[in-house]
């Protein structure tokens, strides 16, 4: 599994998130409506398979690690991307 940040559309701290990432190969950026009756069957069992449903309706950005580890907020994420540097063989992940 690769790493995962789950952002709402109209998410300031998202966008802020999205920035810190920005150019790395090792984590895919999930972008879901900022209204969740706009969301999708789909879309509600992709993140209740990381147990974030009620959290992600409530705060975001969330992150979900390889691991599945979730990190909750903008300064839990921006901690864990200065701790884990990409390594050169993470793009291909």
């Amino acid at each position: 599994m690769k790493n995962m940040l789950l952002c709402l559309e109209q998410c300031t701290k998202c966008t802020e998130a999205k920035e810190l990432i920005r150019g790395r190969g090792d984590i895919m950026v999930i972008t879901f409506p900022h209204d969740f009756d706009k969301w999708t069957d789909i879309q509600k069992k992709f993140v209740e398979k990381f147990k974030v449903l009620a959290d992600l309706q409530k705060t975001a950005p969330i992150f979900v690690d390889s691991e599945g580890k979730v990190s909750m907020g903008f300064l839990r994420i921006k901690k864990w991307i200065q701790d884990n540097p990409e390594k050169p063989d993470d793009r291909s992940a």
